[in-house]
């Protein structure tokens, strides 16, 4: 491990579009200890050829190729080859600001943080939607937490965060979908002291071929959002094991992934599927009093389209 050393792990998978931007963002970064450890992931586009172009003229780059495993694979094995006292990770077909770890480094020097986080925007074709931001801040562990759980400001993301390497020490992000959900509390678990910043530095690039984006922009599969739904109720468990007087709870994100739901029933499941796919029950109490009417409306919807065929179920009922 190299003192103040910064591991930039990447994994890349069919990004040829969008990687040369994601790497002149990376090599232009205002702070100079820096490693950039590009994992091809079995890519089958001209992305190799832009890393070997990159890594030859840079080299600060360090190039590695394997068969396709996946981003969670991808990720612990560029932990296991970086040299850094710290990690950080970015999406290959997504970019940052020029400026973004020498500032968050500034903060783990001035606030003896082991763990930073700072905000993002997401990039569409049309525009940018900032997304909210956490304000300037070190936190008490309990109340990171739950605003982790509220997925607000603090998020789930395992981008746009500045991590001392003994954080993931024992923890690997797991083979499936939604791996993120299931690993970066647990960082947050192990962590002294969580600082995070306003900056929006990280620019989340929204494009076909992502997870929540298969089938084009806001065209979802069940399958895929019952797998976040059981991603957030475990994270819950783990959270509310860890801290079981604290009142942990994930109620905004069930609200959020069960509009998803719904929305995908509506667009995109026929009336005679509606029997393989119940709709997980939801507590509404506590909910802002918008989300319970906005919820309402939407199961109105559906209970119009799918009568009652529509069944609402415990969490057991839809696994």
């Amino acid at each position: 491990m190299e003192k103040d050393l910064v591991s930039i792990i990447v994994p890349v998978y069919n990004v040829e579009k969008y990687i040369q931007r994601c790497l002149d963002s990376l090599i232009n970064q205002t702070y100079p200890a820096v490693e950039i450890l590009l994992i091809n992931d079995g890519s089958k586009d001209q992305s190799e050829q832009v890393c070997t172009s990159y890594a030859q003229r840079h080299p600060q780059i360090r190039y590695f190729k394997k068969e396709n495993e996946g981003a969670s694979k991808t990720r612990n094995f560029g932990m296991r080859h970086a040299n850094g006292e710290y990690y950080m990770f970015v999406d290959s077909d997504d970019f940052v600001e020029t400026d973004m770890i020498e500032k968050m480094m500034h903060i783990v020097n001035e606030e003896h943080a082991d763990l930073v986080l700072a905000g993002y925007r997401m990039d569409y074709r049309f525009g940018s939607i900032l997304r909210q931001t956490p304000c300037a801040q070190l936190w008490e562990k309990p109340e990171v937490l739950q605003s982790l759980l509220d997925n607000k400001a603090i998020n789930n993301f395992a981008w746009g965060k500045l991590y001392h390497s003994s954080l993931f020490e024992g923890v690997e992000f797991p083979d499936c979908r939604f791996e993120d959900i299931y690993t970066i509390y647990q960082v947050f678990l192990k962590a002294k002291r969580i600082v995070s910043m306003p900056d929006r530095f990280y620019h989340y690039v929204q494009r076909r071929g992502s997870i929540m984006n298969e089938k084009g922009l806001l065209a979802l599969d069940m399958e895929i959002v019952y797998e976040m739904r059981r991603a957030f109720e475990y994270q819950e468990k783990a959270l509310q094991q860890a801290y079981p007087d604290a009142g942990m709870s994930n109620q905004q994100n069930f609200f959020n992934t069960d509009m998803l739901i719904i929305y995908t029933m509506l667009f995109f499941v026929k009336r005679q599927e509606i029997d393989h796919y119940p709709l997980p029950y939801l507590n509404l109490k506590g909910l802002p009093l918008f989300s319970r009417l906005t919820y309402r409306c939407w199961l109105g919807c559906a209970k119009l389209k799918f009568g009652k065929r529509l069944r609402i179920c415990g969490q057991a009922s839809y696994q």
